[in-house]
């Protein structure tokens, strides 16, 4: 692994944070993190953060094409992307460490001048629609998509899908598009990370990000669990050369992302579905052979958390692995983790967590998304030391604390049938369907 430093985090005059986590890597990882998302957007707006995402990529005042910009980051070795998220937009480059600053001057000239040439405009909008309509095109695209919908409902921002509405897309303007950038791209909210073999001062981040908006955080409607409806089923026939197949999401309530038993939270998740050795991988696909995969995540935003069990089956299997799961879930909420059991899973995170962390731009994207959240800045060997130190009693208490939100259960579902009265039934012991809506 290469020799990490320790990290300094610093606010420019603008307000603007400053992240550099350098280390002997021969590479540099850029990322450039806002500290809003889909959920900071209204009925009006939503996909604009979006659509802004893909037009800072089409020309700035200095590099008025796409091509230009493609061509510097190819010249150099390099690569970007961006994503827009329900609590962030993040934008970011990875290439040699010699090619830092201009990197770096890319990603921070993308946001501060960009052009929305009208015809551009008018060309990402099909790219847009285009993308949306192939998420939700796709069955794993859409149920992720659908689940923050299933989980928080009512028509709060929190339900709503990160890549926004198309009918918003279909007749967003470039007045528009100018006018978002300006409100919605606030300083304070705004993160420039630089992680690996490199580093910025002071002096070059505030020339770089001198031209940024000065918009000012908005604040944010608080998310509310099982606002809405308790599934979302999604009917879908298979084609006559495909096996039939179900693939359902559940979601409990969770915990915010500032929580501080999230590590034992992690911890518990990765016992019960983190692996191979997991207890919902070993007992409904090795010992029961009713699925492919089968895992547990944990989802931690600003207020709010949201805890899932994924997997995907033939029809009808699908209720038995409901059961198999769920009783899993009890189980470990009933019964403390043996020590060896909670030793083997805290060595596997931690494991996880240093080689995911081991190329600069996973370096970057760890510490990045930590400012965004409002954590510690803890180096990775902080967060193992963290992992390392979570007691059993802790997993268990975290393990009651979750189950007991099955009452509450969601359900996110595709399949040829809707089995989602079945389903949820499933989850509980006595085969009732829950809190009723």
């Amino acid at each position: 692994m290469a020799q990490l430093y320790q990290p300094t985090l610093a606010t420019l005059d603008n307000g603007v944070s400053l992240l550099n986590a350098p280390s002997a890597s021969r590479n540099v990882g850029v990322f450039l993190i806002l500290r809003a998302g889909s959920r900071d957007e209204t009925p009006e707006t939503s996909g604009l953060a979006h659509y802004l995402e893909h037009m800072f990529f089409k020309g700035t005042e200095r590099r008025p094409t796409t091509k230009i910009i493609s061509r510097e980051i190819d010249r150099v070795g390099a690569s970007t992307n961006a994503y827009t998220d329900t609590e962030e937009v993040a934008y970011f480059a990875e290439g040699p460490a010699t090619a830092m600053h201009q990197l770096t001057d890319i990603i921070t000239d993308m946001l501060s001048h960009p052009l929305f040439a009208p015809e551009e405009v008018e060309r990402e909008r099909n790219v847009v629609l285009q993308e949306l309509a192939m998420r939700l095109a796709d069955p794993d695209g859409w149920i992720w998509d659908r689940l923050g919908t299933v989980a928080f409902g009512g028509g709060q921002p929190m339900s709503w899908s990160a890549a926004g509405f198309p009918a918003v897309i279909q007749r967003a303007t470039r007045e528009q598009l100018v006018d978002y950038h300006s409100a919605f791209y606030a300083p304070r909210s705004m993160c420039l990370v630089v992680a690996g073999g490199g580093s910025l001062t002071h002096e070059e981040a505030s020339a770089l990000l001198a031209d940024i908006p000065r918009a000012k955080p908005r604040p944010r409607i608080p998310a509310k669990w099982g606002q809405g409806d308790r599934y979302t089923a999604n009917v879908r026939p298979p084609t006559s050369d495909e096996e039939p197949q179900v693939r359902m999401v559940f979601a409990v309530p969770g915990i915010p992302a500032r929580d501080e038993r999230r590590t034992a939270l992690s911890v518990m998740s990765h016992v019960l579905g983190g692996g191979m050795s997991s207890r919902l991988f070993q007992t409904v696909r090795e010992r029961n052979g009713l699925c492919y995969s089968i895992y547990s995540h944990h989802e931690g935003f600003d207020d709010a958390g949201l805890f899932a069990i994924s997997t995907a089956t033939r029809p009808k299997d699908a209720r038995r692995a409901t059961q198999l799961a769920f009783k899993e879930f009890r189980k470990l909420a009933a019964k403390r983790v043996a020590a060896d059991e909670l030793a083997a899973a805290k060595s596997a995170m931690i494991g996880r967590l240093l080689r995911s962390t081991e190329t600069a731009m996973a370096s970057a994207r760890f510490y990045g998304g930590r400012w965004r959240v409002g954590l510690p800045l803890e180096t990775p060997d902080d967060r193992a030391n963290a992992i390392a130190a979570v007691k059993v009693d802790e997993v268990q208490t975290m393990a009651e604390t979750i189950a007991a939100g099955i009452d509450d259960v969601r359900l996110a579902f595709v399949g040829p049938t809707d089995q989602s009265d079945e389903l949820l039934s499933a989850t509980h012991a006595d085969g009732r369907t829950g809190k009723p809506h």
